[in-house]
C-alpha cells in the first residue's frame, strides 16, 4: 500500500498543470521546442512554498521569452 503525502499530491498536480501549459504553448508556437523553456522556468520556482500560481507564472514567462526578438533573449 502506498501512502501519498500532501507534498507528493501537490507535486503530481503541478506536473499535470505544467503538462497542460506545455501543450497549450506547443499549439500556440508550432515548431518551437517549448519543453526546455517550461522546465527552465519551473526550476526558478522550485523553492517556492506555494505552488498554486507556478503554472501561470511559468506560462507568462515562456510567452514573454518567445515574444522577444531573436538575439534579445536574456536567459
Amino acid at each position: 500500500m502506498t501512502t501519498q503525502t500532501l507534498d507528493t499530491i501537490a507535486s503530481e498536480q503541478l506536473d499535470l498543470q505544467l503538462d497542460i501549459v506545455e501543450d497549450r504553448l506547443r499549439q500556440d508556437y508550432e515548431g518551437v521546442e517549448v519543453h526546455s523553456l517550461v522546465e527552465r522556468e519551473r526550476h526558478r520556482f522550485s523553492g517556492a512554498r506555494i505552488h498554486a500560481f507556478v503554472p501561470i507564472l511559468v506560462e507568462r514567462a515562456v510567452r514573454e521569452f518567445l515574444r522577444e526578438p531573436a538575439g534579445r533573449h536574456r536567459r
